[in-house]
């Protein structure tokens, strides 16, 4: 790779900002030294094992939110391009913000058809929605992140809270 991936930038960043060197890391992680450089470099995705240690030991969800979006080309990156306020009270007004409109778009379809019957303006109105939700997610994951970073909430702990409460309802199994 000749262009070092966003996850590997941040990897070292949060390195960096835990004052560990690179041998120290890797022997957090029983990984060589050289392999943390490769993922830290680019050369190497960022293993799950990485990302797992960054979530639990630095609370630092944003990278493992990126490595996803690499691993999969989709889902929630952290936002960075230059007309993105992260202050806390921006990132709450807009979630509000995308909630209300994913809300106002849901309220628009009618799902009460067979699929097949569905009409192109419909389905439009079915394809807003949707996007309206991406959004929804992208928002409330950014929300969310931001939460644990400024009031150092656990990811970690957040995620296996709402996983026990799913099992505890019966929507999950394991």
């Amino acid at each position: 790779m000749d262009k070092k991936s966003k996850a590997a930038r941040m990897m070292k960043e949060a390195r960096v900002h835990s004052g560990k060197t690179q041998q120290q890391l890797s022997m957090d992680m029983f990984q060589s030294r050289e392999y943390v450089a490769k993922q830290e470099n680019g050369e190497r995705k960022i293993t799950p094992s990485t990302v797992q240690h960054f979530t639990e030991k630095n609370n630092n969800p944003w990278l493992a939110l990126e490595a996803a979006f690499e691993y999969t080309g989709w889902g929630v990156t952290r936002l960075d391009g230059p007309a993105v306020d992260l202050h806390r009270s921006a990132v709450r007004e807009k979630a509000m913000e995308e909630l209300k409109e994913a809300i106002d778009a849901m309220e628009k379809v009618k799902l009460t058809k067979n699929p097949s019957f569905t009409q192109s303006f419909e389905l439009q109105d079915i394809e807003l929605s949707a996007r309206e939700h991406i959004d929804v997610i992208g928002a409330s994951i950014t929300y969310v992140a931001t939460l644990c970073e400024e009031y150092d909430l656990s990811w970690n702990q957040l995620w296996e809270d709402h996983h026990r409460k799913l099992q505890s309802r019966g929507y999950v199994t394991t």
